[in-house]
């Protein structure tokens, strides 16, 4: 009974160590982010696909098609 009690306080303290790890790591990315802190580029435990310069409030719009059609004004 007691074997069986501390078997399930030890399955969710590691799930629960596990949630606190992830929300952590992700909040100290978002920091970063906005920050812009320039290690980011180089660090090891990231994946990065691509990096873009554009100026602040600017808009990304993957797959829109832009043609004379669609910017002339009528």
């Amino acid at each position: 009974m007691i074997g069986t009690i501390l078997i399930s306080l030890g399955i969710i303290f590691l799930i629960m160590i596990t949630w606190w790890f992830h929300i952590r790591k992700h909040s100290l990315l978002e920091k970063r982010l906005l920050e812009a802190d320039e290690t980011l580029l180089t660090e090891p435990g990231l994946k990065i696909d691509s990096v873009l310069q554009a100026p602040q409030g600017s808009m990304i719009h993957p797959y829109l098609i832009i043609n004379e059609d669609t910017t002339n004004n009528q």
